[in-house]
């Protein structure tokens, strides 16, 4: 591999930036960054990480990875303005909403396209990324792009036609969590808890529930049923939640979630 350019500097690229970094899985000085106007967001990165302000779009001739890391209604233009300058790279696009074919038009057909849907997680480098590749993307670039993304959590690779389908599941996943969350710390703070008592509680148990769902190879499903004994507490708590249909509440949720990250996708590619 020869030097990664990344295009963009916000907290998506320093995710990557510091995963990659920490990992030792690239050498810094093999990394330039470029943005379109805050030159003193690139030095501080540069100071933080090590890696290196990129002077212009044409530094993707050195590169083999190029990242997009930018806003997704940027992604198209900025592929027409790289396009030049692209030879069969494999570039890695993080925007939401934005096809593989889209992107491969933008660019000319010049790189191998990689499309992948991060979440916040990543910034603390327990992230869940979805990834689909084009079908002219090579085995050995399929298995460099996974390795970087490693770095900042779990690749999960599947078909791009999952991918507005992960957005829901994973991407909005953390915030579907934590709105769960917050009416379990609004219970806590109401039995008596202080919101600092309450919160390490709470956090500590979706810690270690994933960890036993994880380790023990069981699905929600079941560590639910293990949980639930007969007239007992869960199961008290849990007989009001499926009398509010909870449960449907939650898949209508991500089925709608899933329904606007395609409707995104359109309108970004419509701007064109």
């Amino acid at each position: 591999m020869d030097d990664i350019f990344i295009l963009g500097a916000g907290a998506m690229a320093e995710s990557f930036i510091k995963g990659v970094v920490a990992q030792q899985a690239v050498d810094p000085a093999r990394i330039r960054v470029l943005n379109r106007t805050n030159r003193d967001r690139l030095v501080q990165l540069q100071e933080m990480y090590g890696v290196s302000p990129a002077g212009s779009l044409a530094e993707v001739r050195r590169a083999s990875v190029v990242i997009l890391s930018i806003k997704p209604y940027d992604v198209l233009a900025a592929c027409k303005n790289m396009a030049d300058y692209l030879s069969g790279q494999t570039l890695i696009s993080f925007a939401a909403g934005i096809s593989i074919a889209a992107i491969q038009s933008a660019s000319g057909g010049k790189a191998q396209v990689v499309r992948t849907m991060p979440n916040v997680p990543v910034a603390v480098m327990a992230g869940a990324i979805a990834l689909a590749a084009a079908p002219d993307v090579s085995a050995k670039r399929l298995d460099e792009a996974v390795h970087l993304l490693s770095q900042l959590g779990e690749v999960v690779v599947m078909e791009e036609a999952m991918i507005d389908a992960a957005t829901a599941v994973s991407g909005s996943g953390p915030g579907f969590l934590s709105y769960l969350l917050e009416a379990m710390e609004q219970a806590a703070v109401e039995l008596g808890f202080t919101p600092e008592l309450a919160r390490r509680l709470i956090i500590q148990t979706v810690i270690g529930t994933a960890h036993v769902l994880r380790e023990w190879e069981l699905s929600p499903a079941e560590l639910r049923k293990r949980v639930t004994s007969p007239n007992g507490t869960t199961h008290a708590g849990l007989a009001v939640l499926a009398g509010r249909g909870v449960q449907q509440a939650i898949v209508d949720a991500m089925r709608q979630a899933a329904m606007r990250a395609e409707e995104m996708g359109l309108e970004y590619t419509r701007q064109e």
